[in-house]
This record gives structure tokens, C-alpha cells and sequence, in this order.
């Protein structure tokens, strides 16, 4: 586990605490979330979910596809394969990066949406237990997602594609239960659904223990499938 917090550290110093990596984390799911709510009015505890869980997504997830890419193509990523280190420990090393990043990143967003719509989260323990298991499910789908490829140009398209479609159907914008049946099939598939629903009845304070457990139990599995994944390919591309 030291060494995974050693990769980790070494990730935030050299990838993600950049001023460009900053400023496309703050303002890219700002603007995106602008550009669909213009017009539109909403309570703050259908925005505050949506938002933090939109910068976690695009903060731990986006930072993963630039910077495991990058390293492969600089090939300093080859100079962690050949230490005494497992390939599971590499990919939770760089999983505990992304992660630091997202969370950084929703209490920043978290900050000002509360500021700004004076709004209140009523269980702050369960909405921060909520941003933790998000952050960590995202950044190791960003690690799964990009795994397959050598280099920033090849893993971004996809991964872009991937997120934005994660936001539109995942709840961010539109709630799963006015969505038609086979969108909210859909919708149940994917790990920003769970994450935002946690988020909502913690900001809410209605909590239904089942719906909550059923939420940390699905963020589990994807985070545990994604890792899972993100390790096989990257053992079927290093061969």
C-alpha cells in the first residue's frame, strides 16, 4: 500500500496539480453544466449532486486518460514495470492519484455551489463518504479506459465520448425516473447514477438505508471491475 501512496504522490506532483489540469477540471464541467441549465430553474438539491458528482467524473477520470497515456509515451512508465512492484499495485498507485484529484475537485465545486445557491448538504458524513467511493470508482474507469493506448491523442476521443455520455445519461441533467424505460435500463448500467443518487439523499437528508446500500455496493463493484479490467489490459499490452 506504501508503495501505491509513493506512485500516487509522485502522479500529483508531476500530472495533476498543474495549472492547465486545474483549470480544465474546474471549468470544463462548469460550463458544460452552464450551457444545459441556462434558462432553467432548479432547487440547490438537484444542483449540488449533479455538479459534484460531473467534477469528480471529469477531475479524477479525465486526469487518468492524459496521464497514464503520457507516461507510456515518454516510456517512464517501462521504469515502473521493471521495480519490485506488482502491475496491481502500479494501477492502484495511479487509481489513488486521480482519486486525490476528483475529491480535491468536489469540495471545491461543493464550496461554491453551496455559496452560491445557499443551499446546505443536511448529512454531511454520508455526502462526503459518497465523493470519496465516486472519486475512486471514476479514476479507476479513467485507468480503464485508457489502458489500451500508448499515448494522450489515441485515449482522449474516446474517453471524452465516454464521460460526456455518463453525464446526459446518468442523471446529472434529467432525473432516471423521467427518462424512458429503456434510458433508465440504461442509466442503472452505469457508475454516475449510483454516485449521484448517494450524493442527492445526503444532500436531501431523505435517506432510504436500501437505496444507499445499494449505491456503495454497486460504486464497489465498478470501482472493483474497472481495476480489475485496467490490470488485464494493461498486461495484455505490455507483452
Amino acid at each position: 500500500m506504501l508503495k501505491a501512496v509513493r506512485i500516487a504522490e509522485k502522479d500529483a506532483k508531476i500530472y495533476f496539480f498543474k495549472g492547465p489540469n486545474i483549470t480544465f477540471g474546474l471549468l470544463f464541467p462548469a460550463i458544460i453544466y452552464l450551457a444545459f441549465s441556462v434558462g432553467r430553474t432548479a432547487e440547490a438539491t438537484s444542483i449540488i449532486p449533479g455538479l459534484v458528482a460531473m467534477s469528480s467524473l471529469f477531475g479524477a477520470g479525465a486526469i487518468e486518460s492524459i496521464a497514464l497515456p503520457l507516461e507510456r509515451a515518454k516510456g517512464t512508465f517501462e521504469r515502473l514495470l521493471v521495480a519490485p512492484i506488482s502491475l496491481a499495485t502500479i494501477v492502484l498507485g495511479k487509481a489513488l492519484g486521480g482519486f486525490f484529484f476528483g475529491t480535491v475537485l468536489s469540495i471545491v465545486y461543493l464550496l461554491i455551489a453551496l455559496m452560491l445557491s445557499g443551499g446546505a448538504v443536511t448529512n454531511p458524513f454520508l455526502f462526503a463518504f459518497g465523493v470519496i467511493l465516486s472519486a475512486f470508482t471514476f479514476s479507476a474507469l479513467g485507468i480503464c479506459i485508457s489502458a489500451p493506448f500508448r499515448d494522450v491523442p489515441q485515449a482522449m476521443p474516446p474517453a471524452t465520448l465516454i464521460r460526456v455520455a455518463l453525464i446526459f445519461l446518468g442523471g446529472v441533467f434529467i432525473p432516471v425516473a423521467t427518462m424512458p424505460n429503456y434510458l433508465q435500463y440504461t442509466a442503472y448500467l452505469l457508475p454516475v447514477t449510483y454516485a449521484i443518487d448517494m450524493l442527492r439523499q445526503a444532500t436531501t437528508g431523505h435517506i432510504i438505508a436500501q437505496t444507499v446500500i445499494m449505491d456503495v455496493a454497486a460504486l464497489l463493484l465498478f470501482a472493483l471491475v474497472f481495476f480489475a479490467i485496467a490490470v488485464m489490459l494493461l498486461k495484455k499490452t505490455i507483452r
